[in-house]
């Protein structure tokens, strides 16, 4: 028997075969298409990252900027100080030190009142957003919650506390309830005593 030939296309024969013209040129769109988009993606990243870095090197020269106005201000208060030290060595008397040491603190909390530095109230009552209760005191005339004392002032920058205040807190102090003395128990009724009666609430 002859042994029956097969003939085997080639693959570009068998491609060609499957794909027909107009099919091959919307799948070479496509591809372009796709690889546009892939291009477009590569600059938006690249784009993104040089935004990145560009933004945290003005934010580093803003912080930097700012530390050194703050410095500069500050070396106003070095003077003072310097001046104060000056005093001590020549000897100057109490109440001459005194007004220096003064000026220095006053000099020093303007330069942070600039910042936006403020000093948390601790007149009132007491705040726990605010205030820090370290200790709290029996009061029978004081409002409960009402600030006594304050141990360490606390500070504010802007809306943001800062460091709270530790304070002293006023605890009401219940006065003793006096207890009620019931009336001595008679052995027998008198004549004159009105008898029992029950009542119903309607």
């Amino acid at each position: 028997m002859a042994q029956e030939e097969t003939e085997t296309p080639s693959e570009e024969a068998g491609a060609s075969d499957l794909v027909s013209p107009a099919a091959q040129k919307m799948l070479d769109e496509k591809d372009k298409k796709i690889e546009g988009l892939t291009n477009d993606m590569r600059r938006l990243q690249a784009d993104f990252e040089n935004f990145k870095k560009r933004n945290e090197k003005e934010w580093n020269e803003r912080v930097r900027f700012a530390n050194q106005r703050l410095v500069s201000d500050l070396l106003m208060v070095l003077d003072s100080f310097d001046k104060a030290m000056e005093d001590v060595d020549k000897g100057s008397d109490v109440d001459c030190l005194k007004e220096g040491m003064q000026q220095v603190h006053r000099q020093f909390v303007q330069i942070l009142q600039k910042e936006g530095l403020k000093e948390i109230d601790t007149k009132g009552k007491f705040d726990p957003f605010l205030h820090e209760a370290v200790m709290r005191e029996e009061k029978e005339d004081t409002e409960d919650g009402r600030i006594l004392e304050v141990f360490q002032k606390g500070y504010a920058l802007g809306k943001h506390a800062l460091r709270p205040a530790k304070v002293k807190v006023a605890k009401r102090k219940e006065p003793n309830e006096v207890p009620i003395e019931e009336p001595p128990k008679a052995e027998g009724k008198s004549k004159t005593q009105a008898p029992e009666r029950s009542y119903e609430v309607k």
